[in-house]
């Protein structure tokens, strides 16, 4: 299956790991210049701006993916990221931190498949909401 995560800070390395160990295609969009780098020393492909931009999003293969992970520390880049994965049929998994209220969560839940709280959940099981519902034959 290919994803594209967006972030490569602690919760999306972990995730683009496990994800990458179990023979899964990853690309990461990270605006951080270093941490582009150290994903492409780890093996990734990498791309470097922002993960809200439609155009990034499309060269790093969107259009083929089977889901999005929006996982900075941004909420609205992870939201955005998320709809335009939605457009492109991906499956959305978008990390809230906890600290944000649960009126946010509410407004966010109904337009992406999973939301993740990275205090929450260990990488296993951010790896099992990136990749539960799709497949390799098909979206939806």
């Amino acid at each position: 299956m290919k994803f594209v995560i967006v972030g490569y800070g602690r919760v999306g390395t972990r995730t683009a790991r496990i994800l990458k160990s179990e023979g899964h295609d990853v690309t990461i969009v990270e605006r951080d210049h270093e941490k582009v780098d150290r994903a492409r020393e780890a093996g990734f492909e990498a791309i470097q701006g922002d993960g809200n931009d439609e155009s990034l999003l499309v060269e790093a293969g969107i259009e083929t993916a089977d889901a999005i992970g929006g996982l900075t520390g941004d909420l609205n880049v992870n939201f955005t990221a998320c709809m335009v994965g939605r457009e492109y049929g991906c499956r959305t998994v978008l990390r809230i931190d906890a600290d944000y209220r649960e009126e946010i969560y509410e407004k966010y839940a109904a337009d992406v498949d999973e939301i993740i709280y990275p205090e929450r959940l260990g990488p296993p099981a951010r790896r099992r909401r990136c990749s539960a519902g799709t497949s390799t034959s098909s979206r939806t």
